[in-house]
């Protein structure tokens, strides 16, 4: 007699893996055109494969569809042993930086904000543009590298669709920032090359509007530095009020250790010196999420030991982890 397997050919599972994406489809509220990007299919193959009407390779779409089910799934158990992230907390730092959005906003100026990576700067901006009208955000990237990629991606962060010459798009730009009371953040701020910074001085001049430049402390060094060019210093004589928080306030860090729960005095100390390295609260937030993760999946509390073997796993060398 021949052993039977238990394994159901995929040939064979064609209706049960069709069953499965429909219900995939149904619990996530899913559209075929969501399936298709998920699984990396396109959307014709999809929609007929799922009508049992495919005429290319049905096993081979079909084993794409179970891949994509498998992936679903471990991300559904990935999430679960997640703990939810504690929401915006108006910490020192974030009403320092709203009261400079407000300040730039309304006389309108030119604000600075710079400190070091995950402080806070991109949440409280980003916290802002919700409680405040007619606030736009702008995040700079490297491949900003003249006047006329500066003006293309503002228009798009103000929903100017203008994309004519260089000259008509900054006119568009202004012409909508004028007389608004508007504040434009621009955030990564240290990517902008010195001739898109000359560009946002024109505008602020023209519009009359506020800006707010965030970044790392590269940015303030360039504005400030005994060295400056003189477009730099037309620039920096224009701003009008400078936040600068190179490392997070211990009070930003006993607030966030707070808002997660940590009560062992040893665990807070440990995590007290995660948040002051390099990434600040950012690498604090990675962190004890890993150690979260790392618990639930134990059934165990996150402890000093969960928290040093989340910070190895994240890339750091644990000889150096703090204690």
């Amino acid at each position: 007699m021949s052993e039977t397997t238990t394994e159901t050919p995929i040939a064979d599972a064609q209706d049960s893996i069709r069953a499965a994406v429909r219900a995939a489809m149904e619990a996530d509220k899913l559209a075929i055109t969501d399936v298709a990007r998920l699984s990396g299919a396109a959307y014709s193959t999809v929609h007929a494969w799922l009508d049992g009407k495919y005429a290319g390779n049905n096993e081979r779409q079909a084993e794409k569809m179970q891949r994509w089910l498998d992936s679903r799934a471990s991300g559904t158990r990935t999430r679960d042993l997640l703990r939810p992230k504690p929401g915006f907390l108006m910490t020192q730092t974030a009403r320092d930086l709203i009261s400079t959005f407000e300040f730039a906003q309304h006389l309108p100026d030119i604000a600075v904000a710079t400190g070091g990576a995950g402080v806070g700067k991109t949440s409280a901006a980003h916290y802002y543009r919700g409680i405040a009208s007619n606030v736009s955000i702008l995040t700079a990237e490297p491949c900003i590298t003249t006047p006329r990629s500066f003006l293309d991606a503002l228009a798009n962060a103000l929903g100017i669709t203008e994309r004519y010459s260089a000259q008509s798009i900054s006119r568009a730009i202004v012409t909508k920032l004028r007389d608004s009371g508007a504040l434009v953040i621009i955030d990564e701020a240290q990517h902008l090359p010195s001739c898109a910074l000359d560009q946002l001085r024109t505008i602020h001049d023209k519009a009359e509007c506020g800006f707010a430049l965030l970044g790392n402390e590269t940015i303030y060094a360039r504005l400030n530095g005994g060295t400056r060019s003189a477009q730099f210093a037309q620039l920096y004589s224009r701003v009008g009020v400078q936040v600068k928080r190179p490392t997070p306030l211990t009070a930003d860090i006993k607030m966030l250790l707070e808002a997660w729960g940590i009560e062992g005095a040893t665990e807070r100390k440990l995590l007290t010196a995660i948040a002051k390295k390099p990434g600040a609260l950012r690498g604090f937030t990675k962190c004890l999420s890993m150690a979260h993760m790392m618990a639930a999946a134990d059934g165990e509390p996150v402890s000093e030991q969960l928290i040093l073997d989340a910070w190895q796993r994240l890339g750091n060398d644990a000889s150096v982890a703090p204690r």
